[in-house]
């Protein structure tokens, strides 16, 4: 889990990313205190942890961070512990996120750079999840979502403003992609790179395990090993769905309906006009200007921006407001004046040059109420139907909240419950190897695991996307524990003999792996280790760039990071046994003159451009920036976090 969370950092985006200290992208609601009560400052008190000119960053902060981070983890079932987090340096990438995006906040601020409330104002009021059912913006919907999420406006808000100065930033930071052919041709080189040399494999079912163990054996390895027998918790829970379907047939659409939906349309039904436009946005305006000549000339578009490292944005059947919302209104006009295959530019905005070029243009006829009868019954029925799931919904979430029992809920709302077997967080049954949860059971588990204990009170979760949900409650809990002896003896007796014959198998590749450091051939290093069973040792010539990319084999991975004339041993998957590599020769060439060796790394390369720039950009504001970090209460939030994590 933390190894995504790191890699993801490392792309261009997921930089943009983590420097948005509430993590809002696509209203991944994730942090918040409904009061609204904390600070613009990271305020909730508490030690300061670091400081980035006048914003401080509190313990609580970070500590509000990795709860966070730690409860979505569970409730998409990866089960992170704080002790893995820690371990894996998560405090440090939490608190460096922090300071990374205030310096860059910062930053931004002091260049002159501002959100205004107006452009936060257009980003709520245009994003789906606040609309109504009239398809406009619903200040009570706005409210409820914050509300559910406890998620206060004033953070929301801030937010998104923190995630417009990074897009800002790190965009216009990161733009080319250019790479000289001399920082390519050493990594083009590589891939020409030839490894001969000799390889064998001393499986474990060649070796002879011994004896059965007897009991005090056997249990004394099963105590050592009582991770790998282990079930993790597991949990019981039961849960009533509602479904669309359920009042879907109380929500038909009558025809005064219909007709007033038609008449409340206002223009969507009337003639339009859609555009597909492409767009490339430049620093300067020499640069633009000889792209628009390319483009007027007949290149694409596209091809133009790729040779100047950019790429063109489109926007795709696009209406005169909603392009407007999107770039400017001054681009929107320019675009929808221009005739069909028209180039437009370069033209001036705060974000820099324009060059446009219209390349489809659209003309929908109006539409009657009676062609569009059918389309508006099903969105009235839809409307109606999803209004009766609200309601039903906020009807449940009332009695729940009254002190109505799960049973209580179910049988007021005339529901009917279902009960699951003890499931692992994955949706697994140990007990039933074959058991399949119904789909519906996966969210309701990620509910489930988020229940501190048995008997909380009940919640309410999405169970689909049709806007399905369920009551849900915790029935019990089953521990975390290994299998009894008892039950898995045959299973447990296999694997200590495994466990014998791969020892042997590792100590007889260790000794093949001493004589041909002496220079004894390799087959008869076999045959003098007293290894006769098993494939024979096999010949291997590789260039680097026919694996490069594939799953290898434990034996080609060695031998591609150790000296030629030594020889290492390597175990192989699913304790297969231990393979021996000798390496004899390594072949070098230069990709001098290779364009498609050299096209070929360019083209891996390229995309770590854009990051690296973003990476040496931040590095760069943060030495600019008078940040100081507490290093000592940064100590005492990793010994209070390593406590809480064994409680």
């Amino acid at each position: 889990m933390l190894q995504f969370f790191r890699s993801f950092t490392k792309s261009r985006f997921g930089l943009i990313v983590v420097f948005i200290v509430l993590g809002l992208i696509a209203l991944a609601f994730a942090a918040g205190d409904i009061t609204g009560l904390r600070s613009a400052d990271g305020g909730a008190g508490g030690n300061v942890i670091a400081k980035i000119g006048d914003r401080k960053v509190t313990d609580a902060e970070v500590r509000d961070r990795i709860d966070r981070f730690l409860q979505n983890a569970q409730r998409q079932g990866q089960n992170v512990t704080m002790e893995q987090f820690l371990a894996e340096g998560g405090l440090d990438v939490a608190v460096d996120e922090i300071i990374n995006n205030a310096a860059l906040v910062e930053f931004a601020r002091r260049s002159g750079m501002e959100v205004s409330k107006r452009l936060i104002d257009g980003e709520i009021a245009s994003n789906p999840a606040f609309l109504g059912l009239d398809g406009k913006f619903s200040q009570k919907q706005f409210d409820d979502i914050l509300s559910q999420n406890r998620l206060s406006p004033v953070l929301f808000r801030q937010g998104l403003s923190e995630e417009r100065y990074g897009n800002w930033m790190i965009n216009r930071a990161t733009l080319g992609n250019q790479i000289p052919d001399g920082v390519v041709l050493p990594y083009a080189s590589l891939l020409l790179e030839r490894r001969m040399g000799v390889v064998g494999l001393v499986q474990s079912i060649a070796m002879d395990p011994g004896a059965d163990p007897d009991d005090k054996t056997l249990a004394s390895f099963y105590a050592s090993n009582r991770a790998r027998y282990s079930v993790p918790q597991r949990r019981v829970v039961r849960y009533a769905v509602v479904k669309p379907d359920a009042v879907r047939a109380q929500s038909a659409a009558t025809d005064a309906e219909i007709a007033d939906a038609y008449k409340k349309a206002g223009s969507r039904f009337a003639a339009a006009e859609k555009r597909t436009v492409r767009q490339v946005i430049f620093a300067d305006q020499a640069t633009a200007t000889r792209v628009a000549g390319q483009v007027k000339g007949g290149q694409a578009i596209a091809a133009a921006a790729a040779a100047a490292g950019l790429e063109a944005t489109s926007f795709d059947g696009a209406e005169k407001p909603a392009l407007a919302r999107q770039t400017s209104a001054q681009i929107a006009d320019a675009a929808f004046a221009a005739a069909d295959g028209g180039v437009i530019g370069p033209v001036r905005s705060p974000l820099g040059w324009h060059v446009l070029k219209v390349e489809k243009i659209e003309r929908i006829a109006a539409r009657s109420l009676d062609q569009v009868r059918g389309d508006l019954a099903k969105e009235v029925t839809d409307r109606k139907t999803a209004q009766r799931l609200a309601d039903l919904r906020q009807s449940i979430e009332d009695g729940v909240a009254d002190g109505k029992t799960f049973d209580e809920a179910v049988r007021d709302a005339k529901l009917a419950a279902q009960t699951t077997p003890a499931l692992t967080a994955q949706g697994q049954n140990p007990d039933d190897p074959a058991y399949k949860a119904d789909p519906v059971v996966a969210p309701i588990l990620r509910a489930a695991f988020a229940f501190e204990q048995a008997g909380d009170e009940p919640q309410i979760v999405p169970a689909a996307a049709d806007g399905s949900f369920a009551l849900v409650t915790l029935d019990r809990i089953v521990p975390a524990a290994p299998k009894p002896l008892a039950q898995i003896r045959d299973r447990v007796k296999g694997d200590y003999l495994m466990n014998q014959a791969l020892q042997k198998a590792r100590a007889a590749a260790t000794q093949i792996v001493a004589k041909l450091q002496k220079g004894v051939p390799m087959a008869q290093a076999f045959a003098e280790a007293g290894v006769k069973k098993g494939p024979p040792p096999k010949p291997f010539d590789l260039k680097r760039s026919e694996v490069l990319g594939r799953r290898m084999e434990p034996y080609i991975q060695m031998a591609f990071s150790m000296a030629p004339k030594k020889a290492k041993l390597v175990e192989g998957p699913n304790r297969l046994g231990y393979y021996v590599v000798y390496l004899d020769k390594v072949e070098e060439h230069s990709a001098a003159g290779d364009q498609a060796a050299i096209a070929r790394v360019r083209a891996d390369i390229a995309p770590q451009v854009g990051a690296e720039y973003a990476r040496q950009f931040i590095r760069s504001i943060r030495a600019h920036m008078n940040i100081t970090r507490n290093e000592k209460a940064v100590a005492q939030l990793r010994a209070q976090l390593a406590q809480q994590g064994v409680r």
